[in-house]
């Protein structure tokens, strides 16, 4: 699927503007490494390259078909591709579960003919898939913008949340080692994608967009394993459908399976970090790609601004970070550089006035400090000094720095990526503090020794199987109340008594 040596479009139209137009663009334009075969049952030539008829004309071997014919002929394709060898298919046609009942009983047939063929499906119903590193070159999506290079793998069952995490991240300067929309996610998800990052020497970040769970014990468990060594980050939606649903139904097991807190408790455990926003998501990523990760939770602000100095240190506090009294040598190191009245304390404010080459100075100062974990720079645009020269300054500070360094452009006088290097910018003191939060909980993820194997002494496993069989023998569905205290109670789980 994410390194296909040869690829046809199944549907590929000569019409832009079309899914099977915007996906023979897209790959044609990215410079697709391998053969491309074009499939148009009507003939002739799509995008100047010549088609055939059915994927069974296509001389030599097809690895990845992309198909983008009507739904009601997507089992026929499928079978023809199964018959041809094909290993893998990404539909990007819609009308299967997305639509109903009957949708759902063509979406299990076209899996059933996955299955029995043995090839891999992304999708029904998907944006598509992207590999834009150089010696793959692949980019069979519709997205209107390329995703671009680099080393954070995506994730998404949203194409419309695809879509706009490719725009994010080209605004923060951040590419992608691969990029999936999963759709319906009638057979590869989220946890198969994982578990190929977790392999690829290419992924240094992991990022997903999910609206649901298939296997959230799978999850778990993948995922735990991952983050300690590469962290994960997600957006899970719908906290607000999630109320929506507890409040339209009054069936205790609808309210538990939407709680919300379920969801915060398996990605904590998991080591999963949750962002709010897709913002927020490639903020983070942008900040674990490129810097250090904190070794602790303090902080110090270097500002030509009191106002945002203090706004930094209030999120500071309010995010779980420490902003301490810097030791009386970084002060006066501090103080050698700056003018009699700029205060060195934390935030360190410099005024107004502060140059480019003093914020590179007093950068170098506080990434000597052993007492300091991170540094936030923040700069509002005065009459002494342009970002272009500040952010420069920075960069050559924080280069070998083995702690991160995060840097705050307020206003429009906003640097280049070209002179910001590998510190990551942000609008305001407090995205930048919301991702430095989600470093610091990777940081203690990784740090965090393996979990003890649970063994149980004295378990009564023999009534346990009992309770279940007897639930299982009734129909299934959700255990009563007093099974499910007896059940725990087998396990030495305590329960708080009821009466």
């Amino acid at each position: 699927v994410l390194r296909p040596s040869s690829v046809a479009v199944i549907g590929a139209s000569r019409r832009p503007g079309t899914v099977g137009g915007e996906v023979v663009r897209n790959l044609l334009a990215a410079g697709f490494s391998g053969p491309l075969h074009l499939v148009n049952v009507r003939g002739g030539e799509v995008a100047g390259r010549p088609t055939v008829p059915t994927i069974a004309d296509v001389e030599g071997d097809v690895e990845l078909a992309v198909i983008v014919v009507p739904a009601n002929a997507v089992l026929a394709v499928a079978r023809a591709c199964a018959a041809k060898g094909v290993r893998a298919l990404v539909v990007l046609t819609g009308g299967f579960a997305d639509v109903g009942p009957a949708g759902r009983a063509r979406q299990d047939e076209l899996l059933a003919v996955c299955r029995a063929a043995g090839m891999r499906m992304v999708g029904p119903n998907c944006l598509g898939v992207a590999n834009p590193r150089p010696e793959t070159a692949l980019n069979a999506t519709v997205a209107p913008t390329a995703p671009t290079p680099g080393d954070v793998g995506f994730a998404s069952q949203s194409g419309g949340f695809g879509s706009a995490a490719i725009d994010a991240a080209a605004a923060r300067g951040i590419g992608f080692s691969s990029f999936v929309t999963m759709g319906g996610k009638a057979d590869l998800s989220g946890n198969d994608f994982l578990e190929y990052w977790e392999q690829d020497p290419d992924t240094a970040v992991v990022l997903l967009y999910l609206d649901s769970f298939g296997n959230p014990r799978r999850f778990g468990r993948i995922a735990r394993r991952i983050t300690t060594a590469k962290p994960i980050v997600a957006v899970k939606s719908a906290r607000a459908a999630a109320a929506g649903r507890r409040a339209a139904s009054s069936h205790i097991g609808a309210l538990l399976a939407a709680a919300e807190v379920t969801v915060d408790a398996l990605f904590a455990h998991a080591g999963v970090l949750r962002a709010e926003t897709v913002g927020e998501m490639f903020d983070v990523a942008g900040l674990l790609a490129r810097q250090p990760l904190p070794r602790g939770d303090r902080v110090a602000v270097l500002t030509n601004a009191g106002g945002p100095g203090v706004a930094c240190a209030d999120a500071c506090e309010a995010a779980g970070l420490r902003i301490e009294r810097l030791s009386d040598a970084t002060r006066k190191q501090l103080a050698e550089g700056l003018r009699a009245e700029v205060s060195s304390g934390n935030p360190v404010d410099m005024t107004a006035s502060a140059t480019a080459e003093q914020y590179e100075r007093s950068l170098r100062v506080l990434l000597h400090d052993d007492a300091v974990d991170a540094v936030v720079t923040i700069f509002v645009r005065p009459l002494a000094a342009r970002a272009a020269e500040v952010a420069r300054g920075i960069a050559a500070a924080a280069e070998r720095a083995d702690r991160p360094v995060l840097a705050v452009w307020l206003g429009a006088d906003a640097p280049a990526a070209a002179d910001t290097g590998t510190v990551p910018r942000f609008s305001t003191p407090e995205e930048a503090v919301r991702a430095l939060a989600h470093a610091v909980q990777h940081a203690r993820r990784r740090a965090a020794p393996p979990d003890p194997p649970f063994e149980p002494t004295d378990a009564d496993t023999a009534t346990a199987a009992t309770t279940v069989a007897e639930g299982l023998g009734r129909g299934g569905g959700w255990l009563p109340s007093d099974d499910v205290e007896r059940l725990l109670h087998c396990w030495g789980i305590p329960v708080v008594a009821s009466r």
